[in-house]
């Protein structure tokens, strides 16, 4: 609470800064209090809007809400409860996505220029992986357009030790009317690629990602943004260039190199120009064997002086598979990912991006703060934890001190 408070404190003055359509002489809850309970909610892991109604009477868990959106009135004589979801739901249907997405981008960006996050560069670079998951199935009965699911294409900064910090999501759509045609994650990243560089225009990036975007538009899309680029490299993308590579591996004989580490080995080798459609580009091949045995290769625009640097991009690359241990955890670590939380599209969209909100702080919380603190019971899950945090505020509700915490992030 403290953290949060102390550290990201313009959060619920953008929350009460949202469109509010609602009659002042009618308002119970602010706006931020609306979406603070919501947040709250996939914070602590309830999964579902049920969970989060089960115990929202609690006075003490109506305080922490009523103490994280700083609302400090109430009708004279009433007892203080915290918002249902059914009311904060009704009103993120009058919420611009892009004002709550804007809060992701501004709260990473306070990392950013705090220098907290020098930690996870790649040289000079921030690490942002892309890929698309099912945000959830339509409610029964109200498919458009043949769409029966939601679909989104998320892009979030990675670095060592699983960070994966939430920056944009962009909808793809199984059918755009607008358009009048199919949408797919290529016709996203287009999208999503315009609006990263708006909200960052001077960080200097680089891509990581699946095969899927190891191809032209997304190579076009880098070199004009002045992105580096990390991409999984697969013999189907590229059949005529794949053939090229396997054949002069095996004549290179002096671009390799081997790295022993813990219970295994890892073999290295790496060609420096190899033509592709429009460009040339750098290939590198990672065999490692032992725990974690992995075979693979990654495409980059990145220069290779030797094995460190393709080893650093071999490490790089495969750490694009953090955006996939993220969307499992929030898909089965009690967040809620795929749940039907709304029939609105612009609902759903809101109720998506507060998740993502309620992902973010947690990492930083957990990573920065709470980490240290709990060191010895190295056993304790984060999800059991959540749930210890979760009672102590419905019993006690908010902390009465406003001790401020250090916020530092542990590599290790």
């Amino acid at each position: 609470m403290s953290t949060i408070r102390g550290k990201f404190p313009f959060i619920s003055g953008a929350f009460n800064a949202v469109d509010d359509p609602r009659a002042p002489e009618r308002i119970l809850y602010t706006p931020a209090t609306l979406l603070w309970t919501l947040t709250l909610g996939f914070l602590t892991r309830c999964g579902s809007r049920n969970a989060m109604d089960a115990d929202r009477n609690d006075e003490g868990y109506a305080r922490t809400v009523a103490a994280l959106s700083g609302q400090d009135w109430w009708p004279e004589g009433e007892r203080l409860t915290a918002p249902c979801t059914g009311t904060a739901c009704g009103f993120l249907e009058h919420v611009a996505p892009a004002d709550l997405e804007g809060i992701l981008t501004e709260t990473v960006y306070t990392l950013v220029r705090r220098k907290q996050l020098d930690w996870a560069r790649l040289g000079g670079c921030f690490a942002v992986a892309v890929d698309g998951t099912k945000q959830e199935n339509c409610r029964a009965g109200h498919t458009v357009d043949g769409r029966d699911m939601r679909m989104a294409l998320e892009a979030k900064l990675v670095g060592p030790d699983g960070l994966a910090l939430p920056l944009l999501t962009e909808p793809v759509d199984q059918y755009d009317d607008e358009r009048g045609k199919h949408d797919c994650e290529l016709k996203a990243f287009r999208r999503l690629a315009a609006r990263l560089k708006a909200a960052f225009p001077r960080l200097r990036i680089c891509i990581l990602g699946d095969a899927l975007f190891a191809c032209e538009t997304v190579f076009n899309i880098c070199e004009g943004n002045r992105w580096s680029f990390i991409l999984t490299f697969k013999e189907g993308s590229h059949p005529a260039v794949a053939a090229e590579v396997e054949a002069l591996m095996g004549l290179e004989r002096d671009n390799r190199a081997a790295v022993d580490v813990e219970d295994g080995r890892i073999e290295l080798g790496w060609l420096g120009r190899v033509q592709f459609a429009k460009r040339d580009l750098q290939v590198v091949r990672c065999l490692e064997t032992g725990r974690r045995p992995y075979n693979g290769a990654f495409v980059t625009d990145l220069g290779i002086c030797g094995g460190t640097d393709a080893l650093d991009i071999c490490t790089w690359g495969r750490r694009r598979w953090n955006i996939e241990s993220d969307f499992n955890v929030e898909k089965h670590g009690g967040f809620g990912l795929e749940h039907t939380f709304c029939t609105s599209d612009r609902q759903a969209a809101n109720m998506h991006l507060l998740m993502l909100l309620a992902h973010l702080l947690w990492q930083v919380v957990f990573r920065g703060v709470l980490r240290r603190i709990y060191a010895g019971c190295r056993k304790l899950a984060q999800e059991k934890l959540v749930k210890l945090i979760q009672r102590v505020l419905h019993m006690r509700g908010p902390p009465s001190t406003g001790r401020q915490f250090q916020l530092r992030f542990s590599t290790g």
